[in-house]
């Protein structure tokens, strides 16, 4: 009688789905977390090295235990104010140098993830916040 009715997945059609991409995903979410530690580790390093520029400093739970930090970044907010492009030149001036990731028009407080970026590319996006704060 409804031949196009959907089947239920697990009862319900639209949760159901969603359960069965997280099983799916399992196996991925298993291999993510097989070096979770020295991810912290790299965010906990990150966070040191740029609060040590002076006007940057990390929200949330110290020392960090998560790759994802919260920024309050109060020396890109005043830069940003004085800039022609004003709440977008933290992401432009990121992006010249090769980093993506940062929401467009956010300078006062923003997210950042440092999950699997090398010794390299850490010191690299340190160098760029270093160079951008300079800027004021």
């Amino acid at each position: 009688k409804y031949k196009g009715k959907e089947v239920e997945v697990l009862g319900c059609g639209p949760r159901g789905f969603s359960t069965i991409t997280l099983m799916a995903s399992f196996p991925s979410v298993v291999e993510r977390v097989k070096n979770w530690d020295k991810e912290v580790k790299n965010a906990q390093n990150f966070i040191k090295s740029i609060e040590a520029i002076g006007g940057i400093k990390q929200l949330g739970v110290r020392p960090t235990e998560h790759d994802l930090n919260f920024l309050e970044a109060e020396i890109f907010y005043e830069i940003s104010q004085k800039h022609k492009k004003k709440g977008f030149f933290l992401y432009h001036e990121l992006k010249k140098r090769g980093i993506v990731g940062i929401k467009p028009g956010l300078t006062k407080n923003f997210k950042l993830s440092t999950y699997q970026l090398n010794k390299e590319e850490l010191k690299k996006v340190i160098d760029s916040f270093q160079e951008i704060s300079r800027m004021n």
